[in-house]
C-alpha cells in the first residue's frame, strides 16, 4: 500500500465503513465460530488493530502486520498476544480456531497459496472469515493506491479456497450503500481523468458527523438482516466463511 494511502486509511480505522465491517466480523465469529470459549484466533493483516477488541471479546487474538505503521499502532492497542511482521506463507508452529483476513487476500498475489497456507494452520473445526472488496469493473485508481491485485465476485472467491474448505457463507456485503458507491467511485475516477494528480490516490470516506452516523445506521441495519439469514446478491464486498474439516 502507498504510504500516503496508508496514513489515510490510519487515519479511517475508526470509520462508519470499518466499524461496519468489525460489526459483520463480530456477528460471523459469534454464529459460525467452535463453541469452545475462549477462541485462539489470528487476524491476517491486521492494520492499525482496528478489529482487534472485537476478537478480544472471543479469546486470545495474535495479529499479522507487515506495516510498521500498523505495528506501532497495534503495539499500542495492547490486544494482540503475539505480532508477527511477516507476509504469508510463513513458518508457524501454531494453529487456531478462528483466522479472519478483512480485506487483505486481494493484497496477495499469490492468493491460493495465502488460502492455502490459512486452511492449514487452522483446527479441526475451525473457521476463516474473509471480506474481498467485489466486482473486477469496479478496479480503478483506488485499488492501485492501496496496492490490490484484483476484485473477486462471490464465485470467484469461492473458486479460490482449497477444496478441502466447507463454505458455510458467501455472499455481499454493503448492498444498500452499493448504487451510491458505484456513482461516487465513477465520479471520482473520472475527476481524476480530467484533473490528473501525481501517482495514484485513495479515494477518501465520509467522514462528516451527520453522514458517517447515517452510512454508519445503514450498514448496522444490514448486518442485522445478515444475522438473521439474510444473504445479498450484490454489494460493494465479499464476505465468506469457510470451515476446516473436523478431522485434520
Amino acid at each position: 500500500m502507498e504510504t500516503t494511502a496508508y496514513q489515510q486509511y490510519s487515519e479511517e480505522s475508526g470509520d462508519w465503513l470499518k466499524k461496519g465491517r468489525s460489526r459483520l466480523l463480530a456477528h460471523l465469529v459469534r454464529e459460525f465460530s467452535p463453541g469452545k470459549r475462549p477462541l485462539e484466533m489470528l487476524e491476517v493483516g491486521a492494520g492499525v488493530g482496528q478489529n482487534l477488541g472485537v476478537l478480544t471479546e472471543f479469546g486470545v487474538v495474535d495479529a499479522i502486520e507487515v506495516s510498521p505503521l500498523g505495528q506501532d499502532a497495534i503495539a499500542g492497542t495492547g490486544a494482540a498476544r503475539t505480532l508477527y511482521s511477516t507476509s504469508v506463507p510463513f513458518e508457524l508452529d501454531r494453529r487456531y480456531d478462528v483466522i479472519c483476513a478483512l480485506d487483505v487476500i486481494e493484497h496477495i498475489e499469490d492468493d491460493r497459496g495465502a488460502l492455502q497456507w490459512i486452511h492449514d494452520h487452522l483446527n479441526p473445526g475451525g473457521i476463516f472469515v474473509a471480506t474481498v472488496p467485489a466486482y473486477p469493473w469496479l478496479f480503478s485508481d483506488h485499488d492501485r493506491a492501496l496496492q490490490h491485485f484484483r476484485r473477486y465476485t462471490a464465485g470467484t472467491f469461492r473458486r479460490a479456497l482449497p477444496a478441502a474448505f466447507r463454505v458455510e457463507a458467501c455472499a455481499y456485503f454493503n448492498q444498500l450503500l452499493f448504487p451510491a458507491a458505484v456513482g461516487s467511485r465513477a465520479a471520482w475516477s473520472a475527476a481524476r481523468t480530467l484533473l490528473p494528480g501525481k501517482g495514484s490516490a485513495k479515494q477518501s470516506s465520509p467522514r462528516s458527523g451527520l453522514a458517517s452516523a447515517a452510512l454508519g445506521a445503514v450498514l448496522r441495519a444490514e448486518v442485522d438482516l445478515i444475522a438473521r439469514g439474510y444473504r445479498p446478491r450484490f454489494g460493494l464486498s465479499v464476505f465468506c466463511v469457510a470451515r476446516r474439516g473436523a478431522h485434520a
